[in-house]
This record gives C-alpha cells, structure tokens and sequence, in this order.
C-alpha cells in the first residue's frame, strides 16, 4: 500500500512538473516571439556579468577601476529608467525591444576592441541602459499578452529563459576561452574572441522581437512630468524602497564574485565560467519554482522567506577558506535570492493601476541601480583594501532590512481585482 501511494504521489508530481514546463506553448504568440528573443539576448548579458570583469582584469584593471566601470554601467540605467517609461508607452514593443537587443550587440562589441578607460565606462553604461529599456518594457508588455491565470507563470519562464541562455554563455565563453588561451597564448586575447558570438546573439534579438504584433499602449501621449505626478507615490516607495536596500547590499559584492573565486582560491576563467553556469542553474530553478510557490504560501511570504534564507550561505561564503562549502553557499545563495525576483515584479505591477506600471517599474529600476551604482563603488574599493569578507557582513544585514519592511508593508494588502490580481497574502 506505501508503495503505491509513493508511486502514485510520484506520478501526479510529474505529470504536473510536464503541465507546468510546457506552459509556455500555450501562451499568445507575442509572448512566445518575446521569449525567443528574450533567449537570445541572454546569451549576451550572461557573457557580460561572468566574464566582462575578468576581460577587465586582463587589461590591467585594478579592482577599484572595476567598480567605477560598473558603477557606470548603474549610472546608465539611473540616467534611462525614467525617459524609457515614456518610450515604452509611445512606441510599439517590438521597436522598443530590437532597438535595446541590437543597441546592446555592438557596444559589447566595441568593448572588445578597446582598452581606453573613458570608452570602456562609456561602453558600460550605455549597455546597462540599454538592458533597462528591455526590462522596463517587458513589465508592461507581459501584462498587456497574458490572461490573469497565466501571467505569474511568464514573468518566471521570462526569467528562467534568460537564465538558462545566461547558463549556455557561461559555460561556452569559459570553455570557448582555453583553446583561445592556448592558440594566442594571451588571456587577454582568449576572452577577447570567446566573447565575440555572445554579442552577436544579443543583436541577432531583434529578429524575433521584430516579429512581434503588439502595438503601442493606448491612450493620449504623457510627458515625462505626468509621471511624475503619479497620484501614488506612496505604495510605489513601499514598493521600491527594500528593492533599493537590496540593491545596495547586492552592489558590494555580486559583482566581484568571479573575482572572488579567482583571489581566494586560484580558479580560472573557465572554472569560474562552470561555477556561474550551475549558480545560474539553480536560479533558472528558483525562477520556475518561486510563481508555483507564490501560488501556494502567498507573494509576500515567498519574497521574505527567500531572502532571509539566503543569509546564513552569504554568512559561509564570508567565512570559508573552503571551495567546496564556498561554492555550495555562492549556488544556494543565487537561487534563493534570485526565486523571488518574478513574484516581486509581478506582485509590484499587479498591485498599481495599470496606467501607472510603466513609471512603477522605471522608478524601481531608477532606484535599485542608484543603490547599485553607489554600493558597486564602494564595494570595489572596500575589497581593494579589507578583502571580501566585510562587504558581505554589510550586504547581510541590509538583506535583513529589506525583508522586514517588505513584510511589514505588505503582509496585509490585498490587490484589487481590476488589477490582474495575484491572490491574497496569508497571515504569518
């Protein structure tokens, strides 16, 4: 009798895990063309956060430098974020979209062909803005070709999608980069030729994005200072505010990670490159897992649970003179905090009226790349000087915040129907 209950329990368990990974068929066909491109462009992106900081670091670049190159990537996304809430109301996605994934393929580009400091700043923020655009524009997009049932669902398969290009470039720059290494005898020129296709599948984005039929939002044109007389300024603060405090302990330390693995520990490109591809593994997991348990246990309980669960493998990763425990803490850690970054969104778009969640999710982008841009700064140069533990300790505790005021916010609120409402939270 136990082993058919067992068998039976491990049936239903997969036949609802197939139902569940093949939804993506049953979306429209613009959702469908927007995960394609969407693919695509993570292929670029993912070669961009592994592998840039390391192409830095073979030009010569000291930590610090580092930091300023992508404090200037956040500048660029702080400097985009409001201005793309008006394009992405004005022009058709699908414009919106190919711009952002062509725009996005040739400046990684020239970041290759370049060793000028100035440029390679310039290079970083254009590109981080040009990211932004996409992300602002997907919210919106994904509310506009999704029914209410299935709309949770696409913004973790969008994720999860990204993530698992991001998973292919990873692991494909880094073992692209070995024979290169070998052939030129330079790392520099390794990692310089491995990263050349990755920029060519983010700019060959546009085609799929092209092909979308989805017109502009409907309604008379705003100006950018109509959005700024949002008459909710208050629920999107709430909103936005534990998003800045994660921002601002991710900054720290997030982007040093490769660095991290190769100081401490001696790892090469392409170790580092494998160690990034199963982090994005398991992200790519959390992302599908985090809309199924929102469904169950609430948006806001998913959100804070992942983020305090996160902290004690920040805690081992701080602490560890170990690779293995490292690498279980760096991996736990990515999945964690990245399961809750779809319910989030969703949840933030959800809770605002519809007019309002193109600037809702501009002013986050805004706000947490603010935070980012500051804490990336001094990040580089707290590791420069204290090493990485300290900036850990830090992010650990504004992590803490963070869920706190998340919950205290809005472990009450319930979203209007007329909104495409996710069910109400659970009392803790």
């Amino acid at each position: 009798m136990t082993l058919e209950l067992s068998k039976r329990f491990h049936n239903r368990f997969a036949a609802r895990l197939l139902s569940y990974l093949i939804r993506p068929l049953s979306f429209s066909r613009n959702a469908r063309l927007y995960l394609a491109g969407s693919m695509l462009m993570g292929f670029g992106h993912g070669a961009v956060m592994v592998h840039m900081n390391l192409y830095y670091r073979s030009l010569g670049i000291g930590e610090g430098d580092i930091g300023r190159i992508l404090s200037a990537g956040a500048l660029g996304t702080v400097l985009i974020a409001l201005p793309a809430a008006v394009w992405v109301d004005r022009f058709p996605s699908r414009l919106v979209f190919a711009a952002a994934a062509l725009g996005f393929g040739a400046i990684t580009g020239l970041q290759l062909v370049t060793h000028h400091f100035p440029i390679l700043c310039l290079a970083s923020a254009v590109t981080r803005a040009l990211f932004t655009v996409h992300w602002v524009a997907a919210a919106p997009f994904f509310m506009r070709n999704t029914t209410e049932h299935e709309r949770l669902d696409l913004f973790g398969f969008a994720h999860a999608v990204e993530t698992l290009a991001t998973i292919v470039s990873a692991a494909g720059v880094g073992a692209l980069t070995q024979p290169f290494i070998a052939a030129t005898g330079s790392e520099l020129a390794g990692l310089r030729y491995a990263l050349v296709l990755p920029a060519v599948a983010a700019a060959a984005a546009a085609a799929p994005f092209l092909a979308i039929h989805d017109p502009r939002a409907t309604g008379p044109h705003r100006r950018l200072a109509d959005y700024v007389r949002s008459r909710h300024w208050g629920l999107i603060a709430q909103l936005t505010f534990p998003a800045v405090l994660v921002g601002l302990g991710a900054g720290l330390i997030i982007p040093f990670l490769n660095l991290y693995f190769r100081d401490r520990f001696g790892q090469s490109a392409g170790a580092i490159g494998g160690f990034f591809a199963v982090a994005q593994l398991l992200t790519m997991i959390g992302f599908l897992a985090g809309p199924p348990l929102a469904r169950r246990i609430g948006s806001v309980r998913t959100v804070v649970g992942t983020e305090l669960l996160s902290i004690p493998f920040f805690l081992l990763l701080a602490l560890s003179q170990n690779l293995g425990w490292a690498l279980l803490a760096f991996w736990m850690r990515a999945a964690l905090m990245n399961m809750n970054h779809p319910v989030s969104t969703a949840f933030s778009m959800s809770t605002v009226p519809r007019e309002e969640q193109a600037v809702t999710n501009s002013v986050r982008e805004l706000c947490w790349n603010i935070a980012w841009m500051a804490s990336t700064h001094l990040g580089g140069t707290l590791i420069q000087a204290r090493g990485y533990a300290p900036p850990m300790f830090i992010t650990m505790g504004l992590y803490a915040i963070a869920a706190a005021l998340f919950y205290r916010f809005f472990h009450h609120r319930r979203v209007e129907s007329g909104r495409a409402p996710l069910e109400p939270e659970p009392g803790l």
